[in-house]
């Protein structure tokens, strides 16, 4: 959602041996065609690796800065949005608060080296979690002066089986205004996915999901 000119789309699909792992396998459908699908592989919030690949060739690592260019060229969500290793960053309790309507505590998490040696201007991340669910509601990086550079806010979440889900999030650029939305449009849970799946070897293989696992969203 620009702030100014045409919209864009482009479908996908996240996937991961279970919540809360820190392990996501994530395929970019450009063309809508799963045959030609981008893979990548994102792993490890304590010490973060990206991986690539398409469904033909075997998986090439890439610089850990990576990990903050944008998964679709033209949107705003990296794969560090997905990653959350500020988790296991140096913190500050900084207060409480209301965000997004919700009680919340909010922590300022101080960037390592190695992300401010790709991004020079951001000094920390700080994050608003829920009080109740300890699920983040907010995330926003800051810069030396304190302006927001750009901030992953949480606008819904959708309960599966026993499990709550992120269903929207949107990423503002607070440089240029541009906003990212991302939208869950259906998910399987509680399916038995091999864990060679997952690693860096044979993430590229297909996984053997079937369409009746979905449950799709209204």
């Amino acid at each position: 959602m620009p702030r100014r000119g045409q919209e864009k789309q482009c479908f996908g699909e996240i996937s991961g041996p279970g919540l809360g792992s820190g392990v996501f396998r994530i395929s970019i459908f450009p063309s809508g065609s799963a045959s030609q699908a981008k893979l990548y592989l994102v792993l490890n919030p304590v010490d973060p690796q990206i991986w690539q690949s398409n469904a033909q060739d075997d998986g090439e690592k890439l610089p850990v800065g990576h990990l903050l260019h944008p998964i679709v060229k033209g949107m705003n969500q990296t794969f560090f949005d997905l990653l959350m290793p500020f988790v296991f960053w140096p913190d500050e309790y900084l207060r409480s608060g209301k965000v997004a309507g919700r009680p919340a505590h909010i922590y300022d998490f101080r960037s390592p080296e190695w992300i401010t040696k790709t991004k020079p201007k951001w000094r920390s991340v700080r994050v608003a979690l829920d009080n109740t669910y300890q699920a983040p509601l907010r995330a926003e990086v800051f810069s030396d002066s304190n302006q927001p550079l750009r901030s992953t806010t949480l606008r819904s979440y959708k309960k599966v089986g026993d499990d709550w889900i992120v269903k929207t999030f949107d990423c503002l650029d607070h440089e240029n205004r541009s906003n990212t939305r991302l939208e869950i449009l259906g998910s399987a849970t509680n399916l038995d996915l091999s864990s060679d799946s997952f690693m860096s070897e044979k993430f590229m293989l297909p996984l053997s999901i079937p369409d009746s696992a979905y449950h799709y969203f209204k």
